[in-house]
């Protein structure tokens, strides 16, 4: 795309006039007079740059307003000089205005952008409209035959002050049009906006889809999700559709519901009559008016609101009516339309900021909830546009908002004081932060705190009691789970108190809940509801007891899910915990400060969870569980030997997560210590699990010695009691440990028993593991293509359980694949996936992967004799390796001793050894950035 102009720029807005009755007249021949249509325009339009093109309309910007306006002048000119085929002559709108627009992204954003818009709208096919900035620039140097006429002060939509509006005419082509298209000429109250409208577009349609197909439509939504903007932008749409106009009743400023009708008919101009009802007045008045009624904020006199609504439906048969409320009116014939909050940004990924900004900051910067941010910061700000350096804050600021107009809004009018880094921080405090809204909104729209207010205050005492327990939550929950953690033990032996699915059910008929029915029926109180909500559960002296109670729950769910992740179950099993995964860390957070024995216990129901999603997050919690185990006094597990065994367990889990998430040597000291508790406890399962451990970790501290005896008894353990999902997990790590010192035929017998024991445990998790060993056993014997086919089957079974490859098993997979391929020749194919690897495993914060990656690619440039690149690699890799206490294992140290012995003979040692040294000084990611250089 050309650059952009910057500074004043004259932006030009075109439209095919009667668009839609061309495409019926002309059907599949519509598509070739458009083509026609906008070869003209381009030809036309070349001074310019060309920012958008849709259906049948162009916005083009232009450093120069006399530029744009002989554009304009030679897009009519061609337009009026074309022979158009069908006797159909195409006949376009063109509004031009000239400001001092922000950038963002790809394109602009600011108010001169929508000025210009709405000017092009206000005209007839065939003319062309300027605003007074434009026609200031360039009315003393107009070319002859060209003049300009002034059209007067006219109210445009979206504007928040009469425009000045001028014609171009231009010699030999027409001049005289009907009036402007202005709200001037409309039967209307609605109000001037003062800010621009930004993005919803999508519920802009449905809403007047809905609007002209029913008489009556209800739109609710959360406070501040902008049902008052969206109704009026909607209805200033549908002023052709309603003769009598468009009228707007607002409801907020009044508290007594026998004004509701008074409102209503002052709106409409509708005088009191002595002896008569209000109501009955507003009945004959609209008996034969064709219009549109706009009840705004019916909340808290929605009783009022419904009664006068159902009246005037039964009476007024050409009355439609456009209602907003936190909640449904409940009347006859109504259609309800839920507001969403605003589209928000994709998450950044790690790393993202580090990189090329173009991709990541254009697919923010289409994000409705970050362009309405950049709008109203550059409207408080004019400075302000949207930089890779704070986009990152924007995005965290959106999304922790969860998309609330009015959230944003407020947060944006921060700018002037505080940057988007500074604003995201005090997030956590956003209450007394986002405060300063408009003076002249009304009271609960100027702070987020007001907001919510005006809404807890229409809740009865059950529901606000019920909305607060809610909080302890994290992301959704399902009624069960509310019913069992927020109704107190008197309130279940009595069943009195809080009916929760009823709760529950009034929450989300005033928005105040959201539900989702995609699946099994869940319940989510958006972020700033939460918080406000949670303030009042501390302020009600109840948090410990709820949190308390969640855990509770959770915990209970965890135990009880955790034999099926073993079993045949686990993908319905991991998809279950999927669901509360917010919740679980939620509980296991409370649990670390409030209840050690369930701490230990809900870190164990997780273990094989966290194994199947995040390697990195499973280390991070065990850490967390040994340290938890080491502080604790000998008294509380020797006393209790169930205590034991959990203590065992732990310690042999904080081992095995240590090992696979590339932790390496640390893990071997808690295997040793929990094979030590376990054979105390005479617990078949405690002890083969911290025998399974320790044979693992032993490999991965970079040792030998021992694998095979602890890895046999694990095996014979757990033979003994049917576990045959450890048994598969021990015989294919056995198997792999076999081929890697050479032994082949040992290792394909201990892979013929993990494929049996697997089989028998019908576990997806250890199947998948079982052809993964099966592929690494196929590239080690150099039988790359049955090698190939075990990948593929291994990353088919680990997607079926949800691993998709961020940091799990699939990851592994394509890793090794890269090593078969590498081993095979293949090089070319094998640094293709290496690529792909060295990434996640960076953003996984794996560091003993990330290493082994590094050293892979050494192997690669001391196979093509880059001796200096090598050894800047292998010294990275070896820093890293020393920091995570990642030591090579015994066959990658094989490979590694060749590898470096071949170096050393490429080039002089001091050379090699200054390039070591260089390597071992990079940051990790100055390492991966060499190895993808």
């Amino acid at each position: 795309m050309a650059i952009l102009p910057q500074g004043t720029v004259t932006f030009l807005f075109t439209d095919i006039e009667g668009s839609t009755k061309l495409v019926q007249q002309l059907g599949p021949h519509y598509r070739d007079l458009l083509e026609t249509h906008q070869r003209l325009l381009r030809d036309a339009f070349q001074e310019g740059v060309e920012i958008s093109t849709e259906g049948d309309s162009f916005f083009v910007a232009f450093d120069s307003a006399t530029k744009a306006v002989a554009a304009a002048r030679a897009g009519q000119q061609a337009l009026a000089g074309h022979h158009w085929p069908h006797a159909h002559t195409v006949r376009v709108r063109m509004g031009l205005h000239t400001g001092q627009p922000s950038l963002g992204g790809d394109s602009y954003v600011g108010f001169d952008v929508h000025r210009a818009a709405r000017i092009a709208a206000a005209g007839h096919g065939g003319q062309v409209l300027l605003s007074e900035s434009t026609y200031a620039l360039v009315s003393r140097g107009l070319p002859e035959g060209v003049t300009l006429r002034e059209m007067g002060q006219h109210r445009l939509k979206d504007l928040a002050v009469p425009e000045r509006l001028f014609q171009l005419v231009v010699e030999g082509l027409p001049s005289d049009f009907p009036p402007l298209r202005s709200l001037d000429l409309a039967r209307t109250n609605l109000p001037a906006q003062l800010t621009s409208f930004v993005g919803r577009d999508r519920e802009m349609a449905d809403l007047r889809a809905l609007a002209r197909s029913h008489r009556l439509v209800t739109v609710i939504g959360t406070g501040g999700t902008g049902k008052t903007r969206l109704m009026i932008q909607s209805a200033a749409d549908l002023f052709e559709d309603h003769p009598d106009g468009v009228w707007l009743a607002e409801l907020a400023p009044i508290s007594d519901p026998e004004l509701v009708a008074q409102v209503a008919a002052r709106a409409l101009g509708v005088l009191d009559e002595p002896g008569r009802s209000v109501v009955d007045s507003l009945v004959d008045f609209l008996r034969s008016k064709s219009l549109l009624l706009l009840l705004d904020n019916c909340e808290h006199v929605i009783g009022s609101a419904a009664g006068l609504v159902d009246r005037l439906a039964g009476s007024c048969p050409m009355v439609a009516i456009l209602s907003s409320s936190r909640e449904a009116l409940g009347v006859a014939g109504e259609v309800v339309f839920q507001v969403p909050s605003l589209t928000l940004p994709p998450p950044l990924e790690a790393g993202d900021e580090h990189s090329e900004p173009g991709p990541w900051l254009a697919a923010i910067s289409q994000a409705e909830a970050v362009r309405l941010f950049v709008d109203r910061a550059s409207s408080v700000m004019p400075s302000f546009a949207l930089t890779p350096t704070d986009a990152p804050a924007v995005v965290e600021i959106c999304r922790r908002l969860d998309g609330i107009p009015l959230a944003i809004e407020l947060a944006a009018a921060r700018v002037t004081l505080l940057s988007p880094q500074e604003i995201a921080l005090r997030l956590g405090d956003r209450f007394r932060l986002l405060t300063g809204g408009r003076r002249t909104a009304l009271p609960r729209q100027q702070t987020l705190q007001a907001l919510i207010d005006w809404s807890w205050q229409l809740l009865t005492p059950p529901e606000q009691r019920l909305l607060s327990r809610l909080s302890v939550f994290a992301g959704s929950l399902t009624l069960e789970a509310a019913a069992a953690v927020t109704r107190s033990s008197d309130e279940k032996a009595s069943d009195e108190g809080l009916d929760t699915l009823g709760g529950l059910g009034h929450l989300v008929d005033r928005s105040l809940v959201d539900v989702d029915h995609s699946g099994h029926t869940r319940y989510r109180l958006l972020e700033t509801i939460r918080q406000y909500a949670r303030d009042r559960l501390v302020a009600a002296g109840e948090v410990s007891a709820m949190r308390d109670g969640h855990l509770a729950f959770f915990l209970q769910l965890a135990e009880r899910t955790e034999p099926q992740l073993r079993g045949a179950e686990q993908a319905a099993a991991l998809a279950g915990l999927d669901a509360d995964a917010d919740n679980l860390r939620a509980a296991l957070e409370w649990a670390f400060e409030a209840d050690d024995d369930a701490a230990l216990r809900l870190s164990m129901a997780l273990a094989y969870y966290w194994r199947s999603r995040s390697l990195r997050e499973g280390l991070e919690r065990f850490r967390r569980a040994a340290d938890l185990v080491h502080s604790l006094p000998p008294a509380f597990a020797d006393s209790n030997p169930e205590r034991l065994v959990l203590v065992a367990r732990v310690l042999a889990e904080a081992a095995m997560s240590s090992s696979l998430a590339g932790a390496g040597s640390a893990g071997r000291r808690w295997a040793e210590e929990a094979v030590q508790l376990a054979r105390r406890t005479q617990n078949a399962r405690a002890l083969y699990e911290a025998l399974g451990s320790l044979s693992t970790s032993t490999v991965f501290s970079g040792e030998e010695a021992g694998v095979v005896e602890s890895a046999g008894e694990a095996i014979r353990l757990a033979e003994s009691v049917g576990d045959w999902f450890n048994v598969a997990f021990a015989e294919a790590g056995l198997a792999q440990s076999e081929v890697e010192r050479g032994n082949l035929a040992e290792g394909e017998a201990h892979l013929a028993r993990a494929t049996r024991a697997a089989d028998r445990s019908r576990n997806p998790g250890v199947i998948a593991f079982t052809a993964l060993s099966h592929a690494r056993v196929s590239g080690f014997a150099g039988r790359l293509p049955e090698a190939r086919g075990w990948v593929d089957k291994a990353i088919a079974a680990y997607r079926e359980i949800g691993d998709h490859g961020s940091g799990g098993m699939v990851l592994v997979a394509r890793s090794d694949l890269a090593h078969a391929l590498r081993r095979s020749g293949l090089i070319d194919e094998a640094e293709a996936v290496y690529r792909e690897t060295l990434h996640a495993w960076q953003h996984a914060g794996n560091r003993g992967a990330t290493a082994n990656q590094l050293e892979s690619f050494a192997f690669i440039a001391v196979g093509k004799e880059e001796a200096t690149r090598a050894a800047r690699l292998f010294g990275a890799a070896e820093a890293i390796r020393e920091a995570a206490e990642a030591p090579m294992l015994p066959y990658e140290r094989a490979e590694y001793d060749v590898a470096v012995a071949r170096l050393r003979d490429l080039a002089d040692a001091s050379s090699i050894d200054s390039a070591w040294s260089d390597g071992r000084r990079l940051t990790p990611d100055e390492a991966v950035a060499l190895a993808l250089s």
